[in-house]
C-alpha cells in the first residue's frame, strides 16, 4: 500500500469489536480511515485510543468495497456471507474463533505463523483467527517435546457467551441466592460446572485448529466445560512423558502469550482479565505435566486480530 490503509471494524460495539476498537488507538495501527460499523449502531460512540468514534449501521457487504482491511467481529452467519460476497478488502474474520478450520481461510496466529506469509498474501485474502484456547494449547505443543499423550479440559465462562451471557449469570445468581430462580428449561448457570451443549462441536473445533496451526499431529483429548465466572478463560493441559522433564518450564517462559508464575502464586480468572498473554503455571513430575492457563479470550482474540492489520499495514505498493 502506497498510504496507510483505509480499516472498518465490523461489530464495533460487542465485547471483541469494542476491543479491537481499544487496541488501534493503544498500538497506533496505522489507518487513513477508521470506520466503525454494527448491526444497530443507535448513534453509539466507542473509544479507539484517544478518539470517540461513532458508530455507523452496517447494511451489506459493498459497503466494504472501499476499504482495505475490515474486522469482523460479528457471528458466524453475517461474516459467511460477508465472506462469500467477496467485497474487496482483506478480511480477518474473528467468528472463526468457535468452528473447524476452512478452505479458502487462513488461519493464523503470531507465534505459530510467520508475519511474512501474512504480508505476502494478495487483496481479498480471509484470515481466520483461532480460538486463544486452541492457539495457546498449540503453542505450548509445539515449544515442548517428548510427551506421549496430550489432552485438555477448557474452562469456559460466562463471557464466552458474550453480554447476554454475563447478564444470565448475574440474574440467576441473584434469584439463586434469593430463593426465587425458577429455570424451566433453561440450564443452571449460576453455581454450576456443566458442560454446554456445543461442548463436543467446540471440542472438536479447537482440535482442528491446534492441528492447522502446526501445534499436535497425534489424537488430541479436548474437553469443555462452562464455569460460573463472569469473565477469564481456563485450560488445563495434561501431558504424559516418560520421565520428569525438568526443561520444559524453562522452554515455557520463551513462548510467545504466556506469562510463567511460581506455584505460591495464587492467580485466578479475575488476574487474567485485561492481561495480553495467558497466567500460566505448569507442574512437573516423573509422569509427565500439567499446565495450568488463564487468560482474557476477548483481547487475546482481539490481539491476534491486530497482529494480522499490523503485518497487512506493511505491505508495499505492488501488494
Amino acid at each position: 500500500m502506497n498510504r496507510a490503509p483505509r480499516i472498518a471494524l465490523l461489530g464495533a460495539t460487542g465485547t471483541v469489536g469494542s476491543q479491537i476498537a481499544e487496541l488501534i488507538g493503544e498500538r497506533n495501527l496505522p489507518y487513513s480511515d477508521l470506520k466503525l460499523f454494527a448491526q444497530d449502531s443507535s448513534d453509539r460512540m466507542v473509544e479507539a485510543g484517544e478518539r470517540s468514534l461513532p458508530v455507523t449501521r452496517f447494511n451489506e457487504a459493498q459497503d466494504l468495497s472501499s476499504f482495505d482491511i475490515a474486522f469482523l467481529a460479528i457471528p458466524i452467519s453475517a461474516a459467511a456471507e460477508i465472506a462469500d460476497a467477496q467485497p474487496g478488502p482483506f478480511l480477518i474474520d474473528l467468528s472463526a474463533a468457535t468452528i473447524s478450520p476452512r478452505s479458502g481461510f487462513e488461519l493464523v496466529a503470531p507465534g505459530l505463523t510467520s508475519r511474512e506469509r501474512v504480508v505476502q498474501s494478495s487483496r481479498g485474502q480471509i484470515f481466520a483467527v483461532p480460538h486463544p484456547a486452541g492457539q495457546l494449547i498449540a503453542t505450548i505443543l509445539k515449544v515442548l517435546s517428548g510427551y506421549t499423550l496430550a489432552s485438555a479440559s477448557i474452562m469456559l465462562s460466562a463471557s464466552a457467551a458474550g453480554q447476554q451471557g454475563v447478564s444470565e449469570l448475574f440474574q440467576q445468581s441473584a434469584d439463586l441466592l434469593n430463593a426465587r430462580l425458577d429455570l424451566a428449561d433453561e440450564p443452571q448457570v449460576a453455581f454450576n460446572i456443566f458442560a454446554p451443549r456445543e461442548a463436543p462441536d467446540l471440542a472438536g473445533a479447537l482440535a482442528g485448529q491446534v492441528r492447522a496451526l502446526g501445534g499436535h499431529s497425534s489424537p488430541l483429548l479436548l474437553d469443555v466445560v462452562r464455569v460460573p465466572a463472569f469473565h477469564g478463560t481456563g485450560v488445563t493441559l495434561f501431558l504424559t512423558a516418560s520421565g520428569a522433564k525438568r526443561d520444559w518450564p524453562e522452554l515455557l517462559r520463551s513462548a510467545p502469550g504466556l506469562i510463567v508464575v511460581a506455584h505460591e502464586d495464587a492467580q485466578g480468572f479475575v488476574d487474567a482479565v485485561g492481561q495480553e498473554a495467558a497466567i500460566t503455571r505448569i507442574t512437573v513430575d516423573d509422569a509427565g505435566a500439567v499446565i495450568r492457563c488463564m487468560f482474557d479470550a476477548a483481547r487475546l482474540t482481539a490481539l491476534t486480530a491486530i497482529w494480522i492489520a499490523e503485518a497487512l499495514a506493511e505491505k508495499t505498493p505492488s501488494g
